[in-house]
């Protein structure tokens, strides 16, 4: 007589990681509201913060022009070169040190959401030795990601005209259809790159891993996205209207008094140029700060527990 024997259960580990979770279009109005919470509590600093992000490239560019006032001199084939060479590698280095500093907002927007103080030494986290390996990779990525994302675009439109471009305006919907492209490709290229300084920072993932995690958990996120991607388009708009209508009555008048008192007016037009211009840069590093946490908040919400499982 043969006897059972119990059913045996093979046990399941637990995955390594967690998957993106699906969420509905309207969590893109969670993303910027998040965002917002994060940015009021400590608003002054996040715009110290967003200042100091912009004015780093400048500085950049004073030393280089320092550097190349005191540099032997050359023919003009040499000097064409070496302004090329300079602003290339002066270039490569800020979007480097760009993605660096997105992944210290993205630690500081953890910190501060988990009830910490705000540290301005969290910014500098992403140029520490173990992480900025990671961020030159990714930068280096992303330079190739655009260069083939754009043949991606330039293809289909070289085939449709026949290498005449001229001809685009004689198809139907041409320019539509090239922006249709544009578009798409611009959004892959978004969503291949916009959770990748998180996954770098906070789970210490690769580079090519967090870049598939984050074009996947994109992928099965584009209604939030596209809710969200709504959201700025309307802000950055009534930004835009708001300086717009603040800046026209003065120009106008100020036109109006440069004609009367000649040059000395002009200079005056000049100054206050000057003056809407950083005053429009302080207003819009607002929505900048807004942005840069965003790329933390959305990544919190698809990914609540951390991609890696560390249960």
């Amino acid at each position: 007589m043969e006897t059972s024997q119990p059913t045996q259960h093979i046990a399941v580990p637990n995955s390594p990681v967690n998957q993106p979770k699906r969420l509905r279009a309207s969590e893109g109005v969670n993303w910027f509201a998040e965002s917002w919470r994060i940015f009021n509590k400590y608003k002054l600093k996040w715009i110290g913060a967003m200042v100091l992000f912009f004015l780093i490239p400048i500085a950049l560019g004073l030393l280089s022009s320092y550097a190349a006032e005191g540099s032997q001199p050359m023919t003009f084939n040499q000097l064409s070169l070496g302004i090329v060479i300079r602003e290339v590698i002066i270039n490569l280095f800020v979007y480097w040190g760009s993605y660096c500093f997105l992944g210290g907002i993205v630690l500081l927007a953890h910190q501060t959401a988990k009830g910490a103080n705000f540290n301005f030494g969290s910014l500098f986290a992403g140029f520490s030795t173990k992480k900025i390996g990671s961020f030159l990779v990714l930068m280096l990525m992303s330079i190739v990601a655009i260069l083939l994302l754009a043949l991606v675009a330039v293809i289909p439109i070289m085939l449709l005209t026949k290498g005449n471009l001229s001809a685009l305006e004689m198809l139907p919907m041409g320019e539509s259809l090239v922006f249709i492209i544009m578009l798409m490709v611009i959004s892959i290229g978004s969503m291949m790159f916009w959770l990748t300084p998180a996954l770098v920072m906070l789970e210490d993932i690769r580079p090519v891993a967090a870049i598939k995690v984050s074009l996947n958990a994109c992928f099965r996120n584009i209604p939030a996205f596209l809710v969200y991607s709504l959201i700025w388009f309307g802000v950055i708009m009534a930004f835009g209207l708001a300086m717009t209508l603040f800046a026209i009555p003065i120009i106008f008048v100020l036109g109006v008094g440069g004609q009367l008192l000649g040059a000395g007016g002009e200079q005056q037009i000049w100054e206050v140029f000057i003056f809407l211009t950083i005053l429009s840069g302080s207003v819009f590093t607002v929505p900048y700060s807004m942005m840069a946490i965003g790329l933390y908040t959305s990544y919190h919400s698809i990914f609540p527990e951390g991609y890696l499982n560390k249960r």
